[in-house]
């Protein structure tokens, strides 16, 4: 009688005393496993570098990266257990714990949430932030050494242990030196963007699962989120991925604080119960308040003030030089007005917000401006020929172009709407604007810098297109310019038609036949805006600026040529005139 043996399961791997229990990854840099310490009595990541380091230097440089990692103490880095050699092969074990790596959590499901994935991949750059300052570089980011433990919570393992073996021909690239650093840092960015890619799209950028060699395709070939992702990506955090992954180095995020800082505020943005794109500037306006005077306005209006013979009209003159005095006014007579319950009646206007809050509540409003410059005022300096700091020149700027687009407004004002409510308008589609370049100076410079057009791909094209507003600020901020305009306002007690008016119309479509005085208001105050791009133009460039808004607006509007040229040529000359001089600029 034949004997059946039962079938033998196969060998366990092993490597050296290790049990080798799963493969997470082999990747360019290195193999990675979920292993069995029996020394320890639990599991293990096993972190193996994909080639040997084996002349006696390139051996050293390795060890003292591990070395560095391991001494790192950080709530998202993973504790290193050991660094040692097996058979020639260098290798460090860290800790696992009851933490499962993505490549488990994706396998064994459900999809991740939004929430979590945004969640997941701030904790990832702020470990890697954390690395990146102590002068550490990962080398290997992917799903294989992101650890999300019981609280999901993600933690990074495998810092350092890359190494890539040198390929003939190809020059080989030290891990030592400064510029070597930096380059890996912005290389580890980068595949922190791919990591966000493929957990939001559900399957990795390029096809290619290996993020390291998806991140040296890069540049080559374009990464940009599909519109067919596993679940719907809001645009704003669409944009945040896809700067992260841009064609152009120049464009991406440079170092992990920046995209963490993104990510932060795209999260407050929307969170609605902390009262979503307001937060992130809630504390700011309630310490420093929201804008400066313009220079030299703090002092005309008080001058204005203490005149025996101040006319209503001169003194809205005045105040509509000043964005920050007409909303700090608006703001204090609508705020005053709920504190005695009459909140349906919202004041619009700057005449009649000067009319209830007379004299002595004029002066209250502007004592409780701050003098130009504000917060970006910087320690006196002796030398008196110190330039100016560029955040206090780019401010001065966008205010005076705000100022323009609110007289254009005031002059183009069709009977059937306020010419004070069109100023309002016109200047409120640009708060958010103001308010970043105010308390975010650092992040507008970056704003700017994604605009800017990029090199010519080549010797016959023409410049790479920069970001349009809109996306660069979501790209930074994590919220798009309007967004914080509306929210602020809303904050602001302001009425909910100057909320509407404050959405520019889109440049892209086509502007229709306003339906009533709402639609109006917006169309004029969207076309003051359009016609400020002509201020500081040479006359040839000047002349083709306006005549694309006459072209766009012409019709629906009922605006001629000459009109736009006009409004224009005499917003410049008001808003740059003497202050202490006011000039009637209404109908």
């Amino acid at each position: 009688m034949a004997v059946i043996t039962p079938p033998t399961s196969p060998p366990v791997p092993h490597f050296g005393r290790f049990e080798l229990r799963q493969l997470l990854s082999r990747s360019l840099e290195a193999t990675t496993w979920r292993a069995f310490d029996p020394r320890l009595q639990h599991e293990v990541v096993l972190c193996v570098p994909r080639a040997q380091p084996r002349p006696p230097q390139d051996l050293e440089n390795w060890h003292q990266d591990v070395q560095a990692a391991s001494r790192l103490k950080h709530p998202r880095l993973v504790d290193v257990l050991e660094i040692s050699i097996q058979d020639g092969w260098p290798f460090v074990s860290a800790q696992r714990g009851s933490s499962v790596s993505l490549v488990e959590r994706l396998a064994a499901g459900p999809e991740p949430t939004l929430t979590e994935v945004v969640g997941w991949m701030v904790d990832v750059l702020d470990g890697l932030a954390y690395a990146h300052e102590a002068g550490v570089a990962h080398r290997d980011l992917g799903l294989h050494n992101v650890l999300i433990d019981s609280n999901g919570r993600a933690n990074v393992a495998g810092l350092g242990v890359g190494f890539v073996a040198e390929v003939p021909g190809k020059p080989k690239v030290s891990r030592a030196g400064v510029q070597q650093q930096r380059a890996a840092t912005e290389h580890d960015v980068l595949m922190a963007g791919l990591l966000m890619y493929r957990l939001l799209a559900g399957s990795p950028a390029l096809d290619d699962p290996d993020l390291c060699s998806a991140a040296e395709r890069v540049g080559r070939e374009i990464v940009r989120l599909p519109w067919s992702a596993s679940k719907p990506v809001p645009d704003t955090l669409r944009a945040i991925v896809n700067r992260s992954t841009d064609r152009q180095q120049r464009q991406r995020y440079l170092n992990a604080r920046t995209l963490l800082a993104a990510l932060q505020g795209w999260i407050k943005a929307n969170e609605q119960e902390s009262g979503g794109p307001l937060a992130l500037l809630i504390d700011r306006l309630n310490t420093v308040g929201s804008l400066p005077s313009r220079p030299r306005m703090g002092r005309v209006f008080s001058q204005s003030l203490g005149k025996d013979n101040l006319r209503v009209d001169d003194m809205v003159d005045v105040i509509a030089k000043d964005p920050a005095l007409v909303w700090e006014l608006l703001r204090n007579v609508n705020t005053a007005r709920f504190q005695t319950g009459i909140s349906d009646d919202r004041v619009t206007t700057v005449t009649r917000a000067v009319v209830l809050m007379g004299q002595l509540g004029l002066r209250n409003v502007g004592s409780a401006l701050r003098p130009w410059p504000g917060v970006l005022a910087v320690a006196e300096s002796k030398d008196q020929n110190a330039p100016v700091p560029p955040a206090q020149v780019a401010l001065e700027r966008e205010l005076r172009r705000t100022c323009i687009a609110g007289h254009i407004a005031r002059l183009l004002a069709p009977f059937s709407i306020s010419d004070e409510e069109a100023l309002v308008a016109a200047i409120s589609q640009r708060l958010g604007h103001l308010l970043v370049r105010y308390h975010f100076p650092d992040e507008a410079a970056q704003i700017d810098r994604l605009m800017q057009p990029g090199p010519p791909p080549d010797a016959t094209s023409p410049p790479t297109p920069g970001m349009n507003l809109e996306a660069a600020a979501s790209a930074v901020l994590g919220v798009e310019m309007e967004e914080l305009s509306i929210a602020v306002m809303r904050h602001w007690g302001m009425d909910d038609r100057q909320q509407q008016a404050a959405r520019a119309l889109n440049k892209s479509a086509p502007v229709r036949r306003p339906d009533d005085a709402h639609e109006m208001l917006r169309a004029v105050a969207s076309l003051a805006n359009e016609l400020t791009a002509a201020v500081g133009a040479e006359s040839v460039r000047q002349q083709a600026l306006v005549n694309h808004c006459f072209t766009r607006y012409a019709r629906s509007l009922g605006l001629t040529f000459k009109d736009c040229q006009e409004a224009l040529e005499t917003a410049v000359r008001l808003v740059d005139a003497p202050a202490s001089s006011p000039a009637k600029t209404g109908q």
